[in-house]
């Protein structure tokens, strides 16, 4: 049994593997659980997901002597949707700063989310940003511009599936803390499938430093964002 007092536990859904891994504060691997399978359709993979929880679970538990009430799930389907929604600003003689962009971003946020209707935001990711028809990498503060064009890449999964994976874990008390993309994982240049959840959770970290991470404030509250990473250095 570990001493450990931090885990982020990692449980994913791939082509030919079922895994868990718990991944420590050091950023690795302290304890997984596989089994092979074969993902040929949604029902198979909840059958899936059931049998693994079943079977693992308890013992899992009690291997880490705590229990596992939180996870990020990572999941390899191909109803995954990618949308694009850009916004564009006309000078007004202000300048272009943080509260203008988290404003921007809430918005079409809100408006992809009202447009969209039975699926469910897994990332959001600032995909271009130019001034002047000039692109820059990051997000910057600017004060003297024309035009500012923004494009916001929304990956998303359809809420009855998503609903389906949080119910069966559900039954064993863990809440789905966040979904991830598992071809989005592969886009990375350095990506290894062996070591997936260890790739996830430098994601959830911000190794892309143009992907917007956001948290509800409370229920009756709109969503803001939590963390920009590098985007005003």
């Amino acid at each position: 049994m570990t001493k450990s007092k931090y885990f982020n536990f990692f449980l994913s859904l791939e082509t030919n593997i079922i895994k868990f891994d718990a991944i420590n504060e050091s950023n690795e691997i302290f304890f997984s659980r596989n089994n092979l399978i074969d993902l040929s359709s949604n029902e198979k993979k909840f059958e899936i997901l059931e049998k693994f929880l079943k079977n693992n679970i308890f013992e899992i538990e009690k291997e880490l002597n705590r229990y596992v009430k939180n996870i990020n799930l990572i999941v390899d389907d191909k109803n995954f949707l990618s949308v694009s929604l850009s916004t564009k600003y006309n000078s007004d003689g202000t300048s272009f700063n943080f509260d203008r962009l988290n404003s921007s971003l809430i918005e079409l946020k809100k408006y992809f989310q009202n447009t969209i209707g039975n699926f469910e935001i897994a990332h959001m990711i600032i995909n271009k940003f130019s001034v002047d028809g000039k692109d820059f990498t990051k997000i910057a503060e600017i004060s003297n511009y024309n035009k500012i064009f923004i494009e916001i890449k929304f990956i998303c999964l359809n809420k009855k599936i998503i609903e389906n994976f949080k119910n069966i874990l559900s039954k064993y008390q863990i809440f789905v803390k966040n979904i991830i993309c598992f071809e989005y994982l592969r886009e990375f240049e350095n990506f290894n499938q062996s070591k997936s959840t260890i790739f996830a959770q430098k994601v959830l970290n911000g190794l892309n430093q143009n992907e917007i991470f956001y948290t509800k404030k409370s229920s009756k509250k709109l969503s803001f964002f939590e963390k920009f990473f590098n985007f005003f250095n």
